[in-house]
């Protein structure tokens, strides 16, 4: 049950931090704000030709916005999951720089131990 509570409760924080995340750099990386803007104006010119199209080709239309459905889940669970890994190697790293640490201080004396 614990294991469970600890899973939802990491789930939360995964996308609330991705999210708060993805707000910032909204707000803070201009390269960042210029993708958003150039795929927005992108999928209005497509969301527009399907229209336009749309007695000529009904089914265009209905494409264009499942493909966007599909690449907006798309780019979340990437962010999701590179958001996870990032964790993962944030434990890794640790527990590496602790082995090492711990490496480094066997054989050696303690400083009060001098002279």
């Amino acid at each position: 049950m614990l294991n469970r509570i600890l899973n939802q409760a990491l789930d939360q924080y995964v996308l609330d931090r991705v999210d708060q995340i993805l707000r910032i750099a909204g707000a803070a990386d201009a390269e960042y704000r210029k993708a958003v803007k150039g795929a927005d104006t992108v999928l209005s010119q497509l969301l527009t030709i399907a229209h336009d199209l749309e007695t000529q080709n009904p089914e265009l239309l209905r494409l264009v916005r499942e493909y966007e459905s599909a690449t907006s889940l798309e780019s979340c669970l990437a962010t999701e999951i590179i958001y996870r890994e990032g964790i993962r190697d944030s434990c890794s790293i640790g527990q590496e720089l602790g082995t090492l640490m711990q490496k480094q201080t066997q054989g050696h004396k303690p400083f009060t131990d001098f002279p």
